[in-house]
């Protein structure tokens, strides 16, 4: 243990003065310069010639290392050459000017035509306004004229003295046609009829009505065969009602006609008797429709 950390002691104390010691017997080759070599100016195209030839490479001279133990023959530095002037460029052919193309000028470029003023379209001369002619003095004034009658109307009304029920009954009668006693209507077909269109008839809009045993409406109409309305229904004291003035009484006009339309057909009748019932006219009393 002892021998071995003495002796790597002693080597490490070797290799440290080798270190100090052996560089003052080795001595390295001096450093010699190059000559300078003066370079002369070439043309391009010589240049050219030049560098396509690639130069043969010289082969590596192998140099002979010197002996560590004999002493290297100092050699004299050669004095440097004194710089030779630098040859003057040869006279170079000055260079072609390039040809100046010329370059071609541009078209001038023509004004886009100014699209034609549409022409206006004349102007519409208002047409002066016809003047109506002025009415003459001698012609009818409608406005006046038909006061005249309306107040004719409503002074003939009020002369008239108005007509009770068993008067307007007994002025229908008159004015419908006599039947044969063959073609006598009966009781029974006409109380039928009244059943019948009593059913059709709308009580509300009479009640309230005052006196409505007075709004008698009186319809003829006519029938075929089969009981079917033949025609349109008629109101015989229709110019009557509407003198009147009364709204309760046309009303009930305008129910009585829409009864006898709604229960139609009438197929009840007998036909064998068609003649006696064919022309129908009935006497609506709203106080007997409402049961009063």
């Amino acid at each position: 243990m002892r021998f071995g950390l003495f002796a790597s002691v002693v080597l490490h104390l070797a290799i440290v003065g080798a270190g100090f010691i052996l560089p003052q017997f080795i001595t390295l080759p001096d450093v010699t310069s190059e000559p300078y070599i003066p370079l002369d100016l070439i043309a391009e195209a010589e240049l050219d010639l030049t560098t396509s030839v690639p130069a043969a490479a010289p082969e590596p001279v192998e140099e002979e290392e010197p002996d560590p133990d004999l002493p290297e023959p100092q050699v004299e530095e050669p004095e440097p050459a004194p710089a030779e002037e630098a040859a003057e460029p040869e006279n170079l052919p000055e260079p072609e000017p390039e040809p100046v193309v010329e370059e071609p000028e541009p078209e001038p470029v023509k004004p886009e035509p100014k699209p034609e003023p549409k022409p206006e379209p004349p102007k519409e001369t208002p047409k002066p306004p016809v003047k109506k002619p002025e009415p003459k003095n001698d012609d009818l004034d409608l406005d006046a004229l038909s006061q005249l009658i309306d107040k004719e109307r409503e002074d003939e009304r009020r002369e008239t003295p108005r007509d009770t029920p068993s008067q307007t009954t007994e002025t229908a009668d008159r004015e419908r046609p006599a039947i044969g006693a063959g073609d006598r209507l009966t009781a029974s077909d006409e109380a039928k009829m009244r059943a019948a269109i009593q059913r059709c008839w709308n009580a509300g809009t009479i009640i309230g009505a005052p006196e409505p045993e007075k709004l008698i409406v009186v319809i003829d109409f006519e029938l075929n065969r089969d009981g079917t309305l033949a025609s349109s229904p008629r109101v015989v004291n229709e110019l009557q009602i509407n003198l009147s003035g009364n709204q309760f009484w046309r009303v009930a006009q305008r129910e009585a006609l829409s009864a006898v339309s709604k229960c139609a057909p009438y197929d009840f009748l007998p036909v064998e008797r068609y003649e006696s019932w064919k022309e129908f006219r009935l006497n609506f009393n709203p106080a007997e429709m409402v049961g009063r």
